[in-house]
């Protein structure tokens, strides 16, 4: 089955994208693709049985977490969107910051909105 071969891919494409090129965009066209191909191989309704994923809510919780990421300066007197790392690394991914907090919020939006999207152009 491709799509952990396609979830892995961007899962490394989301992690890597705060230090070199990638991040939140690329890695969920990523994921969506291998979704994609998922529905055109047996169908809509098959791909969200097995997958049981609701667009509205991942939506939703990408465009909140991205929100945390962008925010979450203010909270230290820091001005909008500046970064800010901690000192904890993670071997493969990196050190944790807003940057990749806002990173995951692009990941999980955009998988969203493409899946919905092709839910519904697929379903007709």
């Amino acid at each position: 089955m491709l799509i952990p071969v396609f979830f892995v891919y961007s899962l490394y494409l989301l992690f890597r994208g705060h230090d070199r090129p990638g991040g939140g965009f690329i890695g969920a066209l990523v994921i969506s693709i291998g979704l994609i191909f998922h529905m055109i191989a047996f169908g809509v309704y098959e791909t969200q049985r097995i997958y049981r994923i609701d667009t509205t809510k991942l939506t939703s919780i990408g465009l909140l977490v991205g929100f945390v990421g962008a925010t979450l300066a203010w909270f230290v007197g820091r001005d909008f969107f500046v970064a800010l790392w901690s000192s904890i690394t993670i071997p493969g991914i990196g050190t944790l910051s807003s940057v990749m907090l806002f990173d995951v919020g692009v990941y999980l939006t955009v998988i969203g909105a493409i899946l919905k999207i092709a839910f519904t152009i697929f379903k007709e």
